[in-house]
């Protein structure tokens, strides 16, 4: 009886215990995984191996992956071959489809057309570092789903449409996303770019968001075509860039966000309309290299240093361009301002325009300046925004000339070039490649081995190089040489104050031998005045009387020593 009694307690142990893991199991994420074992088609049932952590009482799928299913045993899919899916690819990833990887040199294509939608668990895609994924006809994302393309992983789609029900594409840095054609983003989509993303056509159809770059990364964007930013987000932050080679639009609550030496360059014209925005902040810099429209309310913000160039026309029919803390913008063209159209300036804004004599005066209704803030005449050269150039002697005595650029628009290369003993000797030392474009600071350095041979005095500048063929020459620094490293000496001056108030203007000798007359020479839009005579108070008092009648803006002090060219900025405010 005893033996009995113990046999039934065992049995009704293993029962319980058996209960307890079924029930266990039922609570468990199990899954039918399906992974790659050669190249070959999707749908070819030699293509896979299949492994299964199911109950018997889960449905399991047969041969292939299933690109949905709506009930039964979980399915993830593994790809580490070149895989096709031939034909049109609906609803993928619907119903129990949880997730799809492309491991380490796996490439999957879809030959035709894509669509994620339907309902079900919210399936995650992610690449593997030099994984990759082709869509050969459009990819349409209408549902919650998550995509990641890390370093060294590349997507290729045809046409991309990224639907509104919150799916989110992330670019890390390192990846790429290429979409050969066009790129229509809805309302609730994010596309997250810390890596790279080129386009054809950006259309915000009803909304979105675009992320260039975040706090730690820096993106960039190229769209070959045209953009449009209609009722959406385009955000562009942490140097990253945004090249636009079309016309770009703004509409609606479409809005442009720049911050943090953020750059965009837009080749096309471009017009902003019926509530469309553009901010910048924090040195973030844009180019308009046509016509920029403004109408229905459009508005630019500027501020902390932000800059901006339009290489032609501001038209402005009607919304704002408002300008603070140290921002500017330079107008190649005129300024024409209309109807409920202002520009607003304070707390040292600046707009330049070229053409002023037939833009919209400081005077009227739609100019609106305070707070040593400016409006009015003012040019500027291109392609290069030239910032320094110099001759710079290190600690071990080697001289080295370092140039830096504000910014570059089509910018192939830079030649250095060399006189010995006066200007008008100059032959090609060395090439130095440009950085194209960029709205961000360039510097750049050279070192002439064969300057510890050379006595007397050395001249360099530096011829600039479009892409086009276009050319332009650099102001002329100049060093004494006299066989030794450690005697060389570059001649360099200091103008102070500077910006100035027209109260006084002075200048020194900041480095260099120096003696005799100069000649200089004070430019500013249309009117030139020079004066010849020594450095010292006679100088320092006509740069004063100069500097008082001068009308606010930038001018340029050129100084002639020896046969050369010294030019300085002078920003009167």
């Amino acid at each position: 009886m005893k033996v009995i009694f113990k046999t039934q307690l065992l049995n009704i142990f293993l029962l319980g215990m058996s209960i307890i893991v079924f029930l266990l199991a039922s609570e468990t994420g199990y899954s039918q995984d399906f992974t790659s074992k050669k190249n070959g088609d999707w749908k070819n049932n030699n293509t896979w191996q299949i492994t299964s952590s199911c109950t018997d009482w889960k449905t399991l799928s047969q041969g292939q992956p299933p690109i949905s299913k709506n009930w039964g045993c979980d399915i993830n899919v593994t790809i580490n071959h070149e895989v096709t899916y031939r034909g049109n690819a609906s609803g993928f990833g619907g119903g129990v489809f949880s997730s799809l990887h492309i491991g380490p040199n796996g490439k999957l294509i879809f030959d035709a057309d894509l669509v994620i939608n339907g309902g079900g668990s919210v399936p995650t895609i992610t690449l593997a570092e030099g994984a990759e994924l082709i869509v050969n006809g459009k990819f349409t994302i209408d549902r919650k789903v998550n995509i990641i393309i890390p370093e060294n992983a590349k997507m290729t789609i045809q046409n991309f449409d990224i639907g509104n029900n919150k799916p989110e594409i992330t670019v890390q840095e390192g990846g790429l996303l290429v979409v050969n054609n066009e790129t229509r983003m809805s309302s609730n989509a994010t596309l997250n770019v810390s890596g790279k993303f080129q386009t054809v056509e950006l259309i915000y159809g009803s909304g979105g968001t675009i992320n260039i770059g975040s706090a730690s990364a820096s993106g960039e964007v190229s769209v070959s075509g045209d953009l449009d930013v209609g009722n959406g987000e385009l955000n562009i932050f942490n140097r990253s860039t945004i090249l636009v080679d079309g016309s770009s639009t703004t509409g609606h609550s479409g809005s442009i966000y720049m911050k943090g030496n953020a750059n965009g360059r837009f080749s096309g014209d471009v017009d902003m309309g019926y509530g469309g925005s553009m901010t910048l902040e924090e040195d973030a810099i844009f180019s308009f290299e046509a016509n920029f429209y403004t109408s229905g309310g459009a508005k630019i913000r500027m501020e902390n240093n932000a800059k901006g160039t339009v290489h032609k026309d501001v038209i402005m029919t009607n919304g704002s361009i408002d300008l603070k803390a140290y921002s500017e913008i330079m107008v190649g063209g005129k300024l024409e301002a209309s109807r409920g159209a202002k520009v607003e300036g304070s707390s040292n804004g600046a707009m330049f325009v070229c053409d002023y004599a037939n833009s919209t005066k400081e005077n009227s209704n739609h100019i609106r300046i305070s707070g040593n803030a400016y409006y009015g005449p003012g040019c500027f050269a291109l392609p290069v925004v030239w910032k320094s150039f110099e001759i710079v002697v290190n600690n071990k005595n080697v001289s080295e000339l370092v140039w830096k650029t504000a910014s570059e628009d089509g910018n192939s290369h830079f030649e250095v070039e060399r006189s010995i003993g006066g200007i008008g000797n100059f032959e090609k030392i060395g090439q130095i490649n440009a950085s194209g474009w960029t709205n961000a600071e360039s510097k750049y350095t050279f070192k002439d081995e064969q300057l510890n041979e050379l006595v007397g005095l050395v001249y360099y500048r530096i011829r600039q190089v479009d892409y086009d063929g276009n050319q332009m020459v650099s102001d002329v620094v100049s060093i004494k040489a006299s066989g030794k490293a450690s005697n060389l000496k570059a001649i360099a001056w200091t103008v102070y104050p500077n910006p100035t108030d027209g109260s006084a203007l002075n200048i020194k000798l900041s480095s260099g031998d120096f003696s005799g007359a100069v000649n200089v020479r004070f430019m500013q839009a249309s009117s030139v005045t020079s004066f010849e005579g020594e450095v010292g108070m006679e100088l320092d008092q006509w740069l004063k009387s100069v500097v008082s009648t001068a009308v606010k803006g930038v001018g340029v002090l050129e100084v002639f020593y020896q046969g050369e060219a010294y030019r300085i900025k002078i920003m009167k405010i």
